[in-house]
C-alpha cells in the first residue's frame, strides 16, 4: 500500500505562506502543516488551523534564521536566531555556553506549540536542525513529555549529492534514538532537492515514483510551488493507487 504525507512548511512565518498553506489543503493537496510557533504571522495561522479542522499541524522546530522565544545566548536584542544553519550547527556542536540557552529554547517551542491548543502530532526542524545529534538528544524529552509520536527523517532514495548525504546519515543515527521511544517515521522522504524550486514537474515525477510504504514530500508554499495543479496532481495520486494521509492519522513503519 502505498500512503503519501504533503506538508507544507514555515507555516505561521509570513501571510503569504499562511495563504498558500490554506489554499493547497483547501483544494485538497496539503494534508499537514509545520508551525513555527516564534513566527510573524502566528496569530493568522492559528487562526487558519482552527477553521481547517481537517489540517494536521505539527511543531517546525526553529533554531535559525528565524526568531527565538526570548532574548538570549542564541539570540540578538531583537530575539534574531543565527541566520545561517552551518554556523548555527557548528555553534550548537561545539559551544558547551550555549547548551543551557539551546535546551530552554527547545523546551519552550515544544510547550507554546501544546499551548495553541495543538495536538502533538508530529515535529520537525526548520532547516532540518531537529536532526543535529546535540538537538535531537535534546529535544526528545520534551517530544516525549508532550507526546509526540512522529518526526521526519531526510533521507531521500540513493543520495548522491554532499548535502543528501549529509542528513542521510544524521537519519541513520537519529533511528535507534527514536525507536527506544517509540517514535514512529516516514519510510521515504521527498522534498530536499527541490527545497525552493518545487515546482509541477518535480511533484509529478515524484508521485510517479512512491513505492509501497508511507512517503513524506514536503515543500514550502509561497515560496515554491507556483506552478503546482493539485486537481492534476490529485488525479494522478488517485490514478497511481497512492493514498493521502498525515502523520497521527494511522501508525507508519519505524
Amino acid at each position: 500500500m502505498k500512503r503519501l504525507i504533503v506538508t507544507g512548511d514555515d507555516f505561521g512565518i509570513s501571510p503569504k505562506v499562511n495563504a498558500e498553506i490554506e489554499r493547497f489543503h483547501r483544494e485538497g493537496l496539503l494534508t499537514q502543516a509545520s508551525l513555527m510557533v516564534n513566527g510573524d504571522a502566528l496569530e493568522e495561522a492559528v487562526r487558519i488551523a482552527r477553521r481547517n479542522p481537517g489540517l494536521t499541524v505539527g511543531l517546525h522546530l526553529a533554531l535559525c534564521d528565524a526568531k527565538g522565544s526570548a532574548v538570549s545566548a542564541l539570540t540578538d536584542a531583537r530575539r534574531n536566531l543565527i541566520p545561517s544553519p552551518a554556523r548555527a550547527g557548528l555553534r550548537y556542536a561545539f559551544d558547551r555556553r550555549l547548551r543551557d540557552a539551546l535546551e530552554k529554547e527547545i523546551e519552550s517551542q515544544f510547550e507554546r506549540f501544546l499551548t495553541l491548543g495543538f495536538s502533538p502530532a508530529y515535529w520537525d526542524g526548520h532547516t532540518h536542525l531537529h536532526l543535529h545529534p546535540t538537538v535531537l538528544r535534546m529535544s526528545l524529552p520534551a517530544a516525549s513529555k508532550g507526546g509526540f509520536g512522529f518526526t521526519r527523517l531526510v533521507r531521500e532514495p540513493k543520495p548522491a549529492r554532499p548535502v543528501p548525504l549529509v542528513f542521510h546519515g544524521l537519519s541513520r543515527a537519529a533511528i535507534p534514538k527514536l525507536r527506544d521511544r517509540g517514535i514512529t517515521y516516514a519510510d521515504q522522504v521527498y522534498g530536499l532537492s527541490e527545497t525552493g524550486a518545487m515546482d509541477m514537474p518535480s511533484f509529478s515525477r515524484i508521485v510517479a515514483s512512491l513505492g509501497d510504504g508511507w512517503s513524506e514530500l514536503y515543500f514550502h508554499p509561497g515560496v515554491d510551488g507556483a506552478d503546482i495543479e493539485a486537481a492534476r496532481l490529485l488525479e494522478q495520486i488517485r490514478q497511481g493507487g497512492v493514498i493521502l494521509s498525515a502523520a497521527g492519522r494511522s501508525s507508519p513503519s519505524a
